[in-house]
């Protein structure tokens, strides 16, 4: 174990609150069966902000070690942690390639566990600096038997499409979709669904087309949210203030 791992895991392990007996992540959103110390999130990115305080010079090489060795960690929260620290050091996103994400995305299970390294963690920016790479990875995630790394596909897309007007991640998305949009299972119903609503504000009009073009094909769930999203801005149809 690295030894930045180890004081992470010590940070942890006296957050660690009880749990029931016999607990494990096993609920309808983590649902990734390991050991869990029922740290909360903010109480995790916490750990990471203050480790990171105490090692400024910290080179990001080194600190590449220890999101290795977390994602190899046991628990849920080790996991989480890798995921935490990697979207808190741009530095070493930089030496971040697609197959590292392929390679870490096989040691986690679990809408939780998937969603820490994929939602939000990769810019824009960064993506389209190797679009090549980045668009093979998702493609190949898309057509992938494990179910987790599937959903990965879409949810990596979901910050890109929010955040940027380049095309290429719009019809990447879209590919994604098709692709997936007959799967029932909720991991990808959902994520089907917050992909198409991701995209809604900066390409509103493709969205609508698709969405009137596959409402027979599509989840129910991603077509219901994804017009409410469109008509009203919102998910629910409830005013962001109310």
């Amino acid at each position: 174990m690295n030894p930045g791992h180890a004081a992470m895991l010590a940070d942890l392990r006296r957050a660690a609150r009880p749990t029931s007996t016999g607990q494990r992540d096993n609920d309808s959103y983590g649902g990734s069966g390991r050991p869990l110390y029922n740290v909360a999130a903010p109480v995790r990115r916490a750990i990471v902000r203050r480790w990171l305080a105490e090692r400024r010079s910290m080179p990001p090489k080194a600190v590449l070690a220890v999101i290795e060795s977390l994602f190899e960690g046991q628990s849920h929260e080790e996991k989480t942690l890798a995921a935490i620290l990697l979207a808190s050091h741009p530095k070493v996103r930089l030496g971040v390639r697609p197959g590292d994400v392929e390679r870490w995305l096989s040691r986690l299970n679990g809408w939780a566990e998937i969603d820490s390294l994929c939602q939000s963690v990769f810019t824009a920016p960064e993506m389209l600096a190797d679009w090549p790479g980045w668009s093979g990875l998702i493609e190949r995630l898309s057509g992938d038997a494990n179910i987790n790394k599937r959903r990965a596909a879409l949810v990596l897309l979901t910050a890109p499409v929010h955040y940027s007007d380049d095309g290429r991640f719009r019809d990447l998305a879209l590919a994604t979709i098709e692709r997936l949009k007959a799967e029932r299972e909720i991991l990808i119903t959902k994520a089907v669904s917050w992909l198409l609503r991701s995209m809604a504000a900066r390409h509103h009009d493709a969205v609508t087309g698709y969405v009137d073009a596959n409402a027979g094909s599509l989840p129910a769930i991603a077509v219901r949210e994804t017009r409410t999203k469109l008509r009203t801005g919102t998910k629910s149809g409830r005013s962001q203030r109310g």
